[in-house]
This record gives C-alpha cells, structure tokens and sequence, in this order.
C-alpha cells in the first residue's frame, strides 16, 4: 500500500449573515425636527458552539436636530447581542464578525427623539481541511496526479489600536458629534507580524457664533505593526478594521480654538501561506479491485488585499413644495452598500448604492432644512486580476455638495473600495488506497478501446487497464488528448 502526504488546504468564507434591529431614545424637552441622523456599528463574537455564533456588539448613534433656531446632536450608544446560525459553525472556529448598519432612521415625537438601526451581520472565518493524499509506487496501483494550488491560514491576530489627532485654528464654537471611519490602504506579512497602513477618516460637526452647523473634516494616517507568530515575507495578509469608539473635544484657550480626536480601531487579521501539491485524484489497477476513500478539498489561492479610491458622482433636485437651498452646512449620515462585485475579462466592476444626508440653509426663512440623497452606481475599479472571486467592502472618505439654482445639489462621494480576491477549486482527492479482490483475465487478451472526443491518456489507460506507459508504448502512432474514433490496443496476458 502507497505511503500518505499530508495536505492542509483552507477556504476564508462568509459563512452566514443576519440582521439585528438596535433601537435607542433619547428625551429632548423642546420641539425640534429631525435633519439627519448617522450611526455606526461594531460587534465582536462572544461565544462559538455546534451551529451557532454568538456576538455583542454597540451601535453608536448620532441625530441631528433643528430646534429652538439652532442646530443640536443628539448622541447616544446602544448595546445589542444576538447570534448567528450555520451548520458550517463548529467548536473551535475562529470567527470574524463584521458589523454594518444598512439602514437608519430617526423620528422626533413625545419629548423625545427615537432612532433605529438595522445591522447587517456577516460572518467570515477560516475553513480547514486537513487531508492525506496517496503517494504512488511501482506496486501496480496507477494514480492519476494533478497539480493544485491552496492556501494554509497561519495565523489570526486581533488587536485594539488607538489614534489621536488635532486640529487647530478651527472656526468654530463648540463641536456637536464625529463620525469616524477607517480605511486600510496596504496589508502586507513580515518576520512574526503583519504591517497595516491607512488612514482614518473623521467627519465632524461643529457649531458656530450663530448656531449654525459646520462640517469639519479630519483624515489621519496610521501605521501599525501587530504579532502574528509564524507569518513571514511572501505570505498572503488581510485584515479587517472597525472603529469602535470615537470621541472629538473642542478646546478653546483663548488665543485658538482646536478639535481633539480620540479613535479606537479593533484590527482582526489573517494569514495565509501559499502552496502546491501533486494530489492523487483517481487511482485503478489492472489486477485487483482497489478500495478507496476519498475527500473532496477546496484549494483556494489568494491574491493580496486591494484598495482604490473612486468617486461616485450624482445631482438630486428639491421638491417644488420645500426651502430652496442657500448654502450647505454639512453632509452627515454618508454611506455606501455594496451589492455585487465581479470580475468580467480580468476587470473588477463593483455596483452599490452611495447615500448620506445634505443639511442646508434658507436665508428667506433662516431655516434649517435636509434632505436625503441616494446614488445607486456601477463602475469599473482600476484592479486587474485573473481570479474568480471578488468580495468588496465600502467606505465614503469624503462628499462634496455644491448648490445649483437654489434647488439641485451636485453631489460627488469619494470612496475607498477594499477588494479581496481569490480562485477556488473542488478537488476529490484520493486519500487511501488497498487492494481487493483479484481481477481474472485469460491467458491471451487483446483489448481493444475506441477513444471519445477528448479523452486523456490516463481515461485510455483506465478503459485499457494497463498503465500510461504502455499504452504509449503500443499506440506510437496516436496521441492524447484523443479527437475521438481512434483504435487503442493493449495486448496483455497472464
């Protein structure tokens, strides 16, 4: 009986998603409307069972109101727990999970403010295979080979970061919130860790002398080195980032006024390392029956993580019936789904809906309105690639409005798109491998096989039940792979 090679091939899967409803109320002791309202999401699991992945996680929300003649905010922090289901889920799993929030509403009623969120809950993690494939020998078992390639997670580290910043000479009076998102521009493995850059993106509001909102903007680079014991130079890192707290102080000490930024990212990695292996993926013998057992495997390899920026441009006109628009204060609550993203002759196309909200004011009235902007798209992103899997994440860095005739904004989002690629395959592979019973044959035999459209020398060889070699060796005349109606001859005897 041939000797075993072992082989561990891993597949990084979305495993299951689900939603959670997260809902918050706020009191407010005056009338007020609401313009906009933003939140952000982070969950972490808490435990893993047989079938089932439970995670904690909070919704940070952030409402903007207009009342009693000047803009306010309205934040607030809602914790939620809920699981997720999947007969792929077993003890000992690692899971990601990766928290967005796909809708958000607010509603101002009863000496209060209500705001809901529905969470989009993904969970991603690492499916292993460990299997043995069959080595061959000169003992008359013929096992037919093929190359694959596949990939090995090494490692999976997590770690909390924290960032600060500031900016000076702001013009303002006070700050009334700060959304915080963050993008990783490059993952790259080293000696025991892997090395992030990127950049965090924070959108803030402020107050100013008159009540009135102004946005400021605060994008701040980072570069972070985190452990991973066992990855090096060559292997293949991602890694996922959420934010998962941030505040902004606005400091005023009479000379200039700055804003302090505080972020917290959790940062969870992977690391995998590339390989190929020769595997046994059929075997036969021309003088017993074998009996074999077998695994299919999913070889996947893996291309490096990519981001690129792209701007996604659109206009949205006002309703005859609301306040023409002077100026635009701020855009608050922006975010971008994405709904597929493909590869069509090498070329990555990504298509989603960017949205946000647009507060502006009425001179005429000296009023402070908003409203809603939804600008669906699908576009080719600057990322060739030969491989057939594409997930793409999303993040708006920044959104410009400019107003046109009092009543159409033109709108352009920049966006981070992060884009992980990958080819898989399904291979059964030939694990074991023992001889049965003992095949009879006559003294004399000629066989005689008529070859089919495409057939391979090893099929020839099966249908012959002889080895490749000699039926190279007895049908010089004729080559695989076979066009079909050739006469393949094996004389054998006992």
């Amino acid at each position: 009986m041939p000797d075993n090679n072992k082989i561990k091939s891993d597949e990084i899967i979305q495993i299951a998603r689900g939603q959670a409803v997260v809902e918050a109320r706020q009191p407010i002791d005056k009338d007020c409307k609401v313009l906009s309202v933003s939140a952000t999401a982070c969950a972490r699991p808490s435990e893993v069972f047989t079938g089932e992945v439970r995670y904690a996680g909070k919704v940070r929300f952030d409402c903007l109101v207009f009342a009693a003649g000047k803009t306010e905010c309205i934040s607030t922090v809602a914790e939620f727990s809920d699981k997720i289901t999947s007969p792929k889920v077993t003890v000992g799993l690692n899971p990601q999970i990766i928290a967005d929030v796909v809708n958000c509403e607010a509603t101002a009623d009863g000496g209060g403010v209500k705001m809901v969120a529905v969470v989009d809950t993904v969970l991603d993690a690492a499916i292993h295979c460990d299997c043995e494939t069959v080595i061959p020998d000169d003992s008359g078992i013929y096992t037919e080979r093929k190359t694959i390639g596949y990939g090995t997670v090494i490692g999976e580290p997590s770690e909390v970061v924290y960032i600060t910043d500031a900016v000076t000479d702001v013009k303002a009076t006070d700050v009334l919130c700060v959304t915080s998102r963050a993008v990783i521009n490059t993952v790259e493995s080293g000696a025991d860790e892997i090395k992030i850059s990127g950049c965090v993106y924070s959108s803030a509001v402020a107050e100013t002398a008159d009540g009135l909102a102004t946005p400021l903007r605060v994008v701040t680079p980072f570069v972070k080195s985190i452990s991973a014991p066992g990855a090096d130079v060559g292997d293949v890192a991602y890694a996922n980032v959420c934010v998962t707290d941030s505040s902004a102080t606005f400091v005023s000490d009479g000379e200039e006024n700055r804003l302090e930024l505080s972020v917290t990212l959790s940062i969870d990695g992977t690391v995998v390392r590339t390989a190929t292996a020769e595997v046994a993926v059929d075997v036969f013998c021309a003088d017993s029956e074998l009996e074999t057992t077998t695994v299919q495997v999913t070889a996947c390899e893996f291309e490096p993580q990519t981001t690129v920026t792209d701007s996604v441009d659109g206009q949205i006109a006002l309703a005859q019936d609301r306040l023409a628009a002077d100026n635009v204060l701020c855009v608050k609550g922006e975010f971008c789904t994405v709904t597929d993203a493909h590869a069509d002759d090498g070329r990555v196309t990504v298509e989603g809906l960017v949205g946000g909200d647009i507060v502006y004011y009425n001179a005429e009235s000296n009023a402070v309105d908003s409203i809603a902007f939804r600008l669906p798209f699908s576009m080719p992103l600057g990322i060739h690639t030969g491989a057939e899997n594409v997930r793409a994440t999303a993040v708006v860095t920044d959104v410009s409005v400019k107003v046109r005739r009092e009543s159409v904004f033109d709108i352009k989002a920049e966006t981070a798109f992060t884009v992980r690629l990958g080819s898989c395959e399904k291979v059964t592979i030939v694990e074991t491998v023992k001889r049965g019973a003992e095949i009879a044959r006559p003294d004399a035999t000629i066989i005689v096989h008529i070859a089919k459209p495409g057939e391979t020398l090893w099929q020839a060889a099966r249908a012959l039940g002889c080895s490749p070699d000699r039926v190279t060796e007895q049908n010089a005349n004729v080559e695989a792979p076979y066009s079909g109606g050739e006469r393949l001859i094996n004389f054998c005897g006992k």
